[in-house]
């Protein structure tokens, strides 16, 4: 486990997160807060973004994030929320 680690959303995932309910976005953050604390952990399954990185994905309820650690920052990128 380390510490050391944030966590950030971008700019969609932030509209997405905001059309969740309060319980829904209870959820994602507790989720969130999760995977910083766990940054090497590999999601439920994972795919190659655009940009050639390997993006984790995870499945929250209906919910699907995807996401990857910055380790050379020490941060969580949230880069995706969307329904499963």
């Amino acid at each position: 486990m380390d510490p050391g680690y944030g966590y950030s959303l971008d700019r969609e995932a932030v509209a997405a997160l905001l059309q969740c309910s309060s319980r829904e976005q209870r959820r994602l953050v507790d989720a969130f807060e999760t995977i910083a604390r766990h940054p090497h952990a590999l999601g439920d399954f994972s795919q190659t973004g655009l940009d050639g990185r390997e993006h984790e994905v995870i499945e929250i309820g209906d919910l699907v994030v995807t996401f990857w650690p910055d380790h050379a920052v020490k941060t969580v990128r949230i880069l995706l929320i969307e329904r499963g």
